[in-house]
This record gives C-alpha cells, sequence and structure tokens, in this order.
C-alpha cells in the first residue's frame, strides 16, 4: 500500500512499521560524527517533538475507549524514546544518517494522533445520529403508516457531514464493543447496539455509494435499509441468552427468524425514492447466492441487486466487529488493527465460492481502497490467514506436541531379543 489508512492497514500498520524505523534508526548510532545541538534541521525536529508532545498531553481519552487508550499508550511509548534524542536536556546524540528514520517516526505519531481525534470525533456524532434514529424508529412500532421525514432528514445530515470523509477509517468502528459503551453511558434505551450496528451499515452504504458511480441511484434505499435492517430483533422473544464472555446478554434468534420480522415491520415505511424495495432488501440482507443464507435459503435468481449490496456490506461489518469467527475462537490471534483486512480476505475467499456476487464485493474493496483487491488475490494464493504470516500465533494442543517413538524397532539388533508375544500373560 501507498499509503496509510488507520483502521484499514492491509499490510503493514504504521505501529508495525514504526518499530522497524527503530531498529533501523538503534543500528546506526555509531555511523557518523555526531550532529551539533544548534543544527537547523535538528531544531526542526525538536520544534515537531514539542508539539506532537504537547497534543498528546492535551487528548483526553474516556476510560471506556479502552482500543483508544491502548493507541494512546502506544504514543506516550514512542514519544518517550524520542525524548531522549529531542527533548531539552536530551542524553543522547544524533547522527546525519538516522535522521531520516527518525523523522519518519515523528510522522507515524502524527498519524496515530489524527486518528484518534478522528475517532473521538465519530463517537460524538455516531451518539447524536443513535438519539436521533432512536426518536425516529418509534413511529414504526406505533402507527401502521409511518411517515418517514424523520429518517430521510437524518439520513441526508448523515450525507452533509460525511461528504468529506475519503478515508474509511473516519466512519467504521475501531471497536464496536467501546462505542456501544459510550453510547450506553449517555442514552438509556436496551437495544442500543440493534441501532449502533445499522448506523454504521448506513455510513458504510453512503461511503461506498460516492465512490463507486453505479450505487448512487440506491443510495437512499441502502442507507434506510442498512438503519433498519436489524429491527426485526426487537420483536424477538425478550428471554435473554448470555455471550461466550458472561459478561453481556443478546436476545436470542435461533431460528434466523429477525430479518421476516424486520421486513414485517417495516411494511408501512412509505414515501421515499425505493420504498417498495425495503421490505426485501431487509428481509434478505443474511441470504446467500449458494442457498446457505437464511431465513429462506434463497438461491441467486431470487435476489436482486439491491439485497446482493446489502448482504456484502453487512457480512463485511459483521466479520469486522466480531473477533470470534475470525480467530476462530480464540485458537488464532492477530493484531487488533488486522481485523479489517482479515474481514476482507474472508469475504474474498467466501465470494470466490459462490456465496456472495463477485461485483458487488469487488466493488466494496475497490471503495475502501484501490489496490485491496491485488492484496486480497495475494494473500489468498499464499493462503495467508491475514495479511501477514507474523500476526498468526496458534495455541499449543495435543496435535502440535512431539511424537512419542514407536514401541519397536527396526535395528537388525532388536531381531535378536525375545518377540514381543513372549512376554504376554496367559490368561
Amino acid at each position: 500500500m501507498n499509503h496509510s489508512t488507520r483502521s484499514l492497514r492491509w499490510l503493514t500498520p504504521t505501529i508495525r512499521r514504526e518499530r522497524n524505523e527503530w531498529e533501523s534508526f538503534c543500528a546506526r548510532v555509531n555511523d557518523g560524527e555526531p550532529l551539533p545541538r544548534n543544527a537547523a534541521i535538528l531544531s526542526a525536529l525538536q520544534d515537531q517533538f514539542r508539539e506532537l508532545d504537547q497534543q498528546n498531553r492535551e487528548l483526553k481519552i474516556p476510560a471506556l475507549q479502552q482500543e483508544l487508550k491502548q493507541l494512546q499508550a502506544r504514543v506516550n511509548v514512542i514519544l518517550q524514546r524520542c525524548r531522549l534524542y529531542l527533548d531539552a536536556t536530551a542524553v543522547r546524540t544524533l547522527s546525519a544518517s538516522q535522521l531520516p528514520y527518525l523523522t519518519r517516526i515523528l510522522d507515524f505519531v502524527q498519524t496515530e494522533l489524527v486518528y484518534l481525534r478522528q475517532q473521538l470525533l465519530l463517537s460524538q456524532t455516531t451518539v447524536h445520529y443513535l438519539k436521533q434514529l432512536v426518536l425516529a424508529a418509534e413511529d414504526i412500532w406505533t402507527q401502521s403508516y409511518c411517515n418517514p421525514n424523520y429518517l430521510l432528514n437524518l439520513i441526508r445530515k448523515i450525507k452533509h457531514d460525511d461528504a468529506h470523509l475519503d478515508d474509511p477509517g473516519q466512519l467504521l468502528f475501531l471497536s464496536l464493543r467501546d462505542m456501544e459503551a459510550v453510547a450506553r453511558e449517555q442514552i438509556a434505551h436496551p437495544d442500543i447496539l440493534i441501532y449502533l450496528r445499522g448506523l454504521e451499515v448506513a455510513r458504510c452504504s453512503y461511503y461506498v455509494s460516492r465512490q463507486i458511480p453505479a450505487w448512487r441511484d440506491s443510495c437512499d434505499l441502502l442507507m434506510m435499509a442498512g438503519m433498519l435492517h436489524d429491527l426485526g430483533w426487537l420483536m424477538l422473544n425478550p428471554q435473554l441468552a448470555k455471550k461466550a464472555d458472561g459478561r453481556e446478554n443478546q436476545r436470542n434468534d435461533e431460528r434466523g427468524e429477525h430479518p421476516i420480522l424486520g421486513a414485517a415491520l417495516l411494511g408501512g415505511l412509505r414515501g421515499f425514492p425505493g420504498d417498495s424495495y425495503l421490505s426485501e432488501v431487509v428481509a434478505q440482507h443474511h441470504e446467500r447466492l449458494d442457498g446457505t443464507g437464511y431465513p429462506r435459503r434463497l438461491h441467486t435468481y431470487h435476489l436482486g441487486e439491491h439485497s446482493r449490496r446489502m448482504g456484502v456490506i453487512c457480512r463485511y461489518l459483521e466479520l469486522k466487529n466480531d473477533r470470534r469467527e475470525l480467530t476462530a475462537d480464540g485458537i488464532r490471534t492477530c493484531d487488533g488493527e488486522e481485523l479489517a483486512f482479515g474481514a476482507a480476505l474472508q469475504l474474498y475467499r467466501e465470494t470466490l465460492q459462490g456465496e456472495w456476487d463477485a461485483k458487488v464485493s469487488e466493488q466494496l474493496f475497490l471503495a475502501l481502497d484501490k489496490q485491496l483487491p491485488e492484496e486480497l488475490h495475494e494473500a489468498d494464493r499464499h493462503n495467508d490467514p491475514f495479511s501477514l504470516k507474523r500476526f498468526q500465533s496458534y495455541r499449543p494442543d495435543a496435535a502440535h506436541t512431539e511424537l512419542a517413538s514407536p514401541h519397536f524397532s527396526l535395528d537388525p539388533e532388536s531381531r535378536l531379543k525375545d518377540s514381543v508375544t513372549d512376554h504376554q500373560t496367559e490368561i
């Protein structure tokens, strides 16, 4: 990749590249004469370091944003290392051959800080949108015919605010769990996660529509269906089932009924472009082309173009936000920053197996990053679980232990000894 997308660093996340730069930097400690303290280039680096250090001190991240807190801790470690060379009371000297590496390291820190501010802004706008979405969806429950004006106004606000975003990392959640915790602190709603997932699908649909001209005619429909695609969960039996981690509860949908229930609930929502397709798209957002989806196990000719697009987006975000499927319930671990690529790679492989529309999947990948289809092809060709094998580690288990030696030997000396049957006890 030629550029660095904070949430979608496909091959070389900045933190990985930063470590490589530090190794090269330390390898040139005694390479050349040390620079004088009043050198112009050194003064520029010191000014940049002081500015970044000040920005980091002023950045206040809430305790609920655990993933962002970890990223800020990384920034603190990098700045502490740079302090040894660039602080006013620096204890170590620099040579001319080390300056390019240190410059790139400071650029990495700048990228990290920009992303942290973007995610904080994303959390604020998300809570603002969630309040409006919950309020606008109340009419769906209380009226047989629902006026879509509130929802259309919310869609227009999202379009206006997201029109300047040119990076998918600015609208995709780094951690859905942290975003849910922030939202619950300000919105007292038991099913806020359902609206949160819908909001991310809607914003991702709009982002893809901006990048792919073929999607623009159905943009409003996809955003409306995305915001409300999981509304059927609210109609399920409120019997709660504990998650695997035992910390939270979720509604149980063992029979996969929520798409049909959501479609029935949205049958009275009319008055916007493409409204006749809304129930169909919501009912089919979990269907797959090979008939392995649910709830009706529809095949290729039953799925329309809008349903295929919604299904691909929902599947990608489902993989990105749920680490259990990508990591095989913890058997395989990876860097959290690599999950976005792992989700794209899994979707790519499912597309090759005929589960998703190949054209729609490629359009999504191109919208996320122009070089992503090529990188996915190379990663799949090398059979890497994620982008690089260094992100892969397995738990030791019985299958990985060394096999015990056999109870017999083929050496000539062993043939002179008594056979195994000579030592058997008589019954």
